[in-house]
């Protein structure tokens, strides 16, 4: 059985796996852990915003902006909480819909569709757990396709000298 802790404050960590909205008027976000679920005051938004802030000094803000500048999009950008971690957050809607949930591209192992929901998605993690989405296999697929970009992005100073 999955363990679920409720906190006030929730850091993102290597752990993190997916963020979403709870619907609840206290706990506000459901974070799925490798191995343990969290259910947190603040809402996802502030989750990311808080810890960009505490992992590189960067507001959520900030880094959407440069990367928007990097990839040349505006809408459904992955967000480098803390690139060097891996750590890179893939939104299933637009980064301010209040429904949008978050999936940590470092964790993702595989994309399936489902079948006879055209607009769902359920992602397999490496530890074999897996979330449903409600976003078209095609678009997951592009999202997490933009994420190993953003994330080659910030880590290709490593191998080129």
């Amino acid at each position: 059985m999955v363990q679920i802790e409720k906190v006030e404050h929730y850091y993102i960590n290597n752990h993190t796996m997916v963020i979403s909205p709870n619907y609840d008027p206290i706990y506000q976000s459901k974070i799925i852990e490798t191995n343990r679920t969290v259910l947190a005051k603040q809402t996802p938004i502030k989750i990311i915003d808080s810890s960009c802030i505490q992992e590189g000094g960067a507001t959520l803000d900030g880094r959407k902006k440069a990367i928007e500048i990097v990839t040349k999009k505006k809408v459904m950008i992955p967000i480098p909480v803390d690139p060097s971690k891996g750590i890179i957050l893939i939104p299933t809607m637009k980064v301010r819909h209040p429904d949008c949930t978050w999936i940590d591209y470092c964790h993702i192992k595989d994309c399936q569709s489902i079948l006879g929901h055209k607009n769902e998605t359920e992602v397999i993690f490496y530890n074999n757990q897996s979330h449903k989405v409600d976003l078209s296999p095609s678009k997951m697929h592009n999202q997490v396709m933009l994420a190993a970009h953003v994330f080659g992005y910030f880590i290709k100073n490593k191998y080129i000298s």
